[in-house]
């Protein structure tokens, strides 16, 4: 579909050039002279996370240290700040999960330990019970889309007080949890598909709390507990989930420029980290350059159209504050949102530079703000790739706004998945190596956000905010 004119006025509103590529020779360079550093909230986040436990995750001090954090630097820019307090499902994993054989002796199949994930929500326990396989399909060649566990018929000759062992695909996790649970089952092992490039090891979230415990394992790991279902000497497995559950409060912080009484547009981060880490690329480099950004732009008149700075609680719970939000405003407010942007992971040390879209279609909106972003990157010589969002399993606040049908899109450096040898090409850095090796782990510290991309996302936004503020205010969609 071609991009359309954003209407008189706001042509000039050019869009979302996503990431440009930046020259790995530019990795840890400062800002340019005379242009604030983002980095420098990244440190302070570190410092937070470092005196606070070691992460930022929703619902605890770290957290709480970095929202006064950005918020302190707000009031002293000028904004006015609010709070907006919610409550969340909380779970936290108190210790490894194990898988060992009913003996005591460990298995090849729980080795190593990075081939187990617990599913958030999972209930806790320690069962030590045979396996019983369910439908898993692995005879067929090439293995197929898989149904495991997703109808009640799938259970029919479940033993009950046995560990349920189910493929991954078709139906939520959720379903397959509720069929275990309804079967008798003590436990549930979830093994990744085994199709495509679903074999490694994967996450997950159960939107109700399980009352048993279920854990997700690589296809390699399945396949051999599978096999030792086999034989009913090596089919009895330990399963052990240790997980504090229950409900917690939070916030996000919000600051306007402008007045939103009429139309206006959002940028957002995630503020909060994953229990594993500080999270410092995922996801203190999105919300450091929306906050470097707003200090920079409150030095200038405000007469256009205008922003809401939002740095979102519990995005990696669930997008839960991001979500909030949105079903906190009336139908109205919600249709004065001209578009959202969203910055989720823009210093990644092996990075890309994209724009990511939620919806399929383009309006008229973010094809005027992406070519904006892409003019802006071009300008500097810096390659870019404007693309759909097509990394199955990832999500962050965009989708909230995508779900309320408000425009969307995203700027993004890469996460976990490796990079192609066109990426390579284009944008620098190592092909197969993760674009973050340390996505959702600890050692995502300061020193793994790559300070130059990271400069240059937050001079892209800047450029393409000061557009947007300085355009006559947009009529209501």
């Amino acid at each position: 579909m071609s991009p359309l004119p954003l209407g008189a006025g706001c042509a000039a509103l050019a869009a979302i050039a996503v990431l440009a590529t930046a020259s790995q020779a530019d990795v840890g360079q400062p800002a340019p002279a005379g242009q604030t550093d983002p980095f420098r909230h990244v440190q302070a986040l570190q410092d937070i996370a470092a005196a606070n436990g070691g992460n930022r995750a929703a619902g605890t001090a770290g957290y709480d240290r970095s929202a006064e954090y950005v918020a302190d630097q707000l009031r002293a820019a000028g904004y006015t700040v609010r709070f907006e307090e919610f409550t969340f499902p909380f779970f936290d994993e108190r210790s490894p999960p194990v898988l060992v054989s009913g003996s005591g002796e460990p298995e090849p199949f729980t080795s190593p330990r990075e081939a187990l994930r617990t599913l958030m929500n999972s209930g806790s326990g320690d069962v030590t019970a045979p396996v019983h396989a369910v439908d898993l399909g692995l005879d067929s060649a090439p293995l197929q889309a898989s149904t495991s566990g997703c109808e009640r018929e799938d259970f029919a000759a479940f033993t009950r007080g046995s560990i349920a062992l189910v493929r991954r695909g078709t139906c939520p996790f959720q379903v397959k949890v509720e069929q275990a649970q309804a079967a008798g089952a003590a436990g549930l092992i979830i093994m990744n598909q085994g199709t495509g490039d679903q074999t490694g090891t994967f996450g997950g979230r159960l939107t109700t709390q399980a009352s048993i415990p279920v854990l997700g394992v690589t296809t390699e790991v399945g396949r051999r507990i599978a096999e030792a279902a086999r034989d009913f000497s090596r089919s009895r497995v330990r399963l052990k989930i240790e997980a504090q559950t229950g409900t917690r409060s939070t916030r996000n912080v919000l600051a306007e420029r402008g007045e939103t009484s009429g139309s206006f547009v959002v940028v957002g981060a995630h503020l909060d980290s994953v229990t594993e880490g500080p999270g410092m690329n995922d996801n203190a480099s999105g919300s450091a350059a929306i906050l470097e950004t707003a200090l920079r732009l409150a030095k200038e008149p405000a007469a256009g159209t205008p922003i809401r700075f939002a740095f979102w609680g519990a995005e990696e719970r669930g997008l839960v504050g991001s979500r909030h939000h949105l079903d906190a405003l009336s139908d109205e407010e919600r249709r004065r949102i001209r578009f959202y942007i969203n910055l989720d992971m823009v210093g990644s040390p092996n990075f890309g530079r994209f724009i990511q879209l939620s919806q399929t279609e383009r309006s008229a909106e973010t094809a005027g703000i992406i070519q904006a972003f892409i003019d802006h990157f071009e300008s500097q010589n810096i390659p870019v790739e404007d693309r759909a969002r097509n990394q199955r399993g990832f999500g962050s606040d965009d989708a909230a706004f995508a779900a309320k049908t408000i425009p969307t899109l995203g700027l993004f450096t890469g996460a976990g998945n490796p990079k192609s040898d066109e990426h390579a090409t284009r944008f620098g850095g190592q092909a197969g190596q993760p674009y973050d090796p340390c996505y959702h782990k600890a050692c995502d510290g300061a020193e793994n956000v790559d300070r130059a991309v990271l400069g240059q996302m937050t001079d892209a936004l800047t450029h393409v905010l000061r557009q947007v503020g300085s355009r006559p205010v947009l009529p209501d969609r």
